[in-house]
């Protein structure tokens, strides 16, 4: 315990855990990045048009609804048990579901339902490996470098799905679906091995209670960390302005836009891995600026300038597909622009993202940290199901640019609408 305290004194890359924590999820990250452009195009080519938007929405909620259900039941176990484990754990476990599902892809084993329930697994085990890894940051470095850490963090993240996602389509063509199962569980499994070395504090001995004890203990957990986010009345309403930008964001990426770029541009996902690639590459960007300016005390006025920006740009996607404007331009025109925009509307995104996290890990004690990330997760996600069903629907109806600019709209308007919130500006982000 004595050399774990002493590692946090250390300059943050010097750091030897947390540079482990860093670069353990180098692998699995570029297997989700993988994963995530490579199957949309897989169940667009196997389901065609008037399908695909019902089939990306049932396995978006597949990865969102365990979270949701499970989200601060997986909090209690990040509280109470070894963190460690449970990071090298879920990702031994996740790799071998992708291998499942190889196996079970390549003998043409009901296909589609295969990918979902397995799909379904795998989240149910994110639920319980994503606040462990946020809650474990600040364990293992001081809090004078928690922004650049979650900065660095969230440049790893974001850098290998550029990888991932640059290479997707390269790889969808070259090995298959099966092939891309494969090479998703393998990576997951590298992954495990290396987070197995990263040194996080053992849970005090009264952690530890026996089977008939467990009941009662994991119920008063839950209450108690459910109590405290409850009575913390800023965040609350932080939750409800994330649910509802949630409902609309996610959707759009996960929906909307593969199938423009697949059908009404129609283009190859080669191209779609491109667009998906700029994302990541408009977070490190957003991220290193975030770095830079760490200790800056206007934070508040940076995320909601930033909240309304992003809003803004998300209407910009629409406007070179009206009908009006599409036809005078060409595609390569239209690509060149929604690359631009996913690079501006991205770094804004970061602006937002990584010091709302960090003002939470300062705020929240590390005893309630699992079950205020699981529960932050659940809030924030809880909407998306509810938004992919209702997108997969409507864009099957409605014309994207119609979707992107309404959805624009709205979002910017509700952003804007923060600024009148003194709750929320009584957080020290």
């Amino acid at each position: 315990m004595e050399k774990f305290l002493e590692s946090r004194k250390l300059d943050i890359f010097k750091n030897k855990d947390f540079m482990l924590l860093l670069c353990g999820q180098l692998a699995s990250n570029i297997a989700n990045a993988v994963h995530s452009a490579a199957v949309a195009w897989f169940i667009m080519s196997a389901v065609g048009e008037s399908s695909s938007g019902k089939y990306i929405a049932i396995l978006g909620a597949c990865n969102i609804i365990p979270s949701i259900l499970f989200g601060p039941i997986a909090g209690v176990f990040v509280d109470r048990f070894d963190r460690k484990k449970i990071i090298y754990g879920t990702d031994f476990v996740r790799g071998f579901l992708f291998l499942i599902l190889a196996l079970l892809t390549y003998f043409k084993f009901y296909p589609m339902f295969s990918l979902f329930v397995l799909t379904t697994m795998g989240a149910l085990l994110g639920s319980l490996f994503n606040p462990a890894i946020d809650a474990s940051i600040p364990n293992v470095v001081n809090d004078k470098d928690l922004t650049q850490a979650n900065s660095l963090n969230g440049i790893s993240r974001q850098l290998t799905w550029v990888i991932g996602a640059a290479i997707s389509g390269f790889l969808y063509y070259h090995i298959g679906i099966v092939g891309i199962f494969v090479f998703d569980g393998i990576c997951f499994v590298l992954s495990a091995i290396s987070e197995m070395f990263i040194n996080l504090p053992k849970k005090d001995i009264e952690s530890k209670v026996n089977l008939k004890k467990f009941s009662k203990v994991f119920w008063n957990d839950l209450k108690s960390g459910i109590f405290y986010i409850v009575k913390q009345k800023s965040i609350m309403i932080l939750l409800g302005f994330s649910l509802f930008l949630n409902f609309i964001f996610s959707p759009l990426f996960t929906i909307i836009l593969p199938k423009v770029v697949k059908f009404t541009l129609k283009m190859s996902a080669k191209e779609y891995g491109i667009i998906e690639a700029v994302f990541p590459i408009g977070s490190i960007i957003g991220m290193v600026i975030i770095s830079i300016m760490s200790d800056n005390k206007k934070w508040f006025k940076i995320i909601i300038f930033s909240l309304i920006t992003q809003s803004a740009l998300i209407i910009l996607y629409g406007i070179p597909i009206l009908p009006s404007v599409h036809e005078k331009l060409t595609n390569n025109t239209i690509f060149i622009m929604f690359c631009t925009i996913g690079l501006i509307l991205t770094i804004f995104n970061a602006l937002v993202n990584v010091p709302i996290y960090t003002a939470f890990q300062k705020l929240v004690p590390d005893e309630y940290r699992g079950r205020f990330f699981s529960v932050l997760n659940m809030a924030s996600q809880g909407i998306v199901p509810v938004g992919l069903a209702v997108m997969g629907i409507i864009s099957d109806k409605f014309a994207p640019s119609i979707i992107f600019i309404v959805s624009g709209i709205a979002c910017t308007l509700v952003s804007a609408s923060m600024l009148f919130v003194p709750e929320l500006r009584s957080i020290e982000y």
